[in-house]
């Protein structure tokens, strides 16, 4: 198997030009990447041909909209030095939190240890705390960073059209919370209430370094750090968010620097 053949893949949604990353769960997945030192190259894919792409490479939803309904979306991860017959179900991984056990696994598999995402007999916690901190942004900091979401100009009428339809809202305009007005301020107010509430009292360790476990790294803080990632790209009050709860917030995207390379 060549270089070209050997390459891992990382599917992530693409932003305006100039293309970046912006979306909560792909940035969850390539923290995980550069953490690991996995070498992987990124196919950016439009927002309105995500669905069309993952049917394309026969990877099933895992998430669903509130109606029930099928919602495909990204990351994918595409693996092709997994070929035995007993791991060919994982080439293709379809969801970030699985991506990064499989990262993790092929680490373990391949450095014989390291510094892992995962510390021992903690996946179960893991995945609790992802479904803790997923639930705590998108019920606080989503509403106020949707309509700022750096889509494709090209394609951005038919992304909103399809955002709104999918919430139930007549139009896009129909989601905006103005700048400055006081029903922003006070959903502001409830979000940096419910992340000094429901995440900042997990940081146990503040005086010994910006994560969970102070100056030790693990998947958890990459959570977060995915979250903060889409927060920095779409949230008008970013620099505010930064500073709240004596600046963790800032603290932790800074320190997650080390990992945030885009390839």
């Amino acid at each position: 198997m060549d270089a070209q053949e050997s390459t891992i893949i990382f599917y992530d949604i693409a932003s305006g030009p100039p293309v970046h990353p912006y979306a909560s769960n792909p940035w969850k997945a390539r923290y995980a990447l550069n953490f690991t030192k996995t070498p992987y190259r990124t196919d950016w894919v439009a927002l309105p041909d995500v669905a069309a792409t993952r049917a394309k490479l026969g990877v099933a939803p895992c998430r669903k909209h509130a109606d029930g309904s099928d919602f495909p979306t990204l990351p994918v991860l595409y693996d092709p030095t997994t070929t035995s017959p007993t791991q060919q179900e994982s080439t293709f991984v379809g969801d970030s939190f699985d991506i990064a056990i499989h990262l993790n696994n092929k680490q373990f598999s391949r450095d014989g240890g390291g510094r892992p995402l995962f510390p021992p007999n903690t996946l179960a916690l893991h995945r609790t705390f992802n479904a803790h901190v997923d639930n705590l942004f998108s019920m606080n900091g989503a509403l106020l960073a949707v309509l700022y979401m750096p889509f494709d100009p090209a394609t951005a009428e038919a992304t909103k059209a399809d955002m709104a339809r999918r919430v139930g809202a007549p139009r896009w305009e129909d989601l905006e919370v103005p700048l400055g007005c006081e029903q922003r301020k006070k959903i502001v107010a409830g979000f940096e209430a419910a992340l000094g509430s429901g995440l900042a009292p997990w940081f146990i360790r503040r005086d010994e370094g910006p994560f969970l476990e102070g100056n030790t790294p693990m998947y958890a803080d990459l959570i977060i750090g995915g979250w903060l990632q889409m927060m920095k790209n779409c949230l008008p009050e970013w620099e505010e968010l930064k500073g709240w709860h004596e600046g963790l917030w800032g603290r932790l995207h800074d320190a997650l620097e080390e990992w945030a390379q885009v390839s």
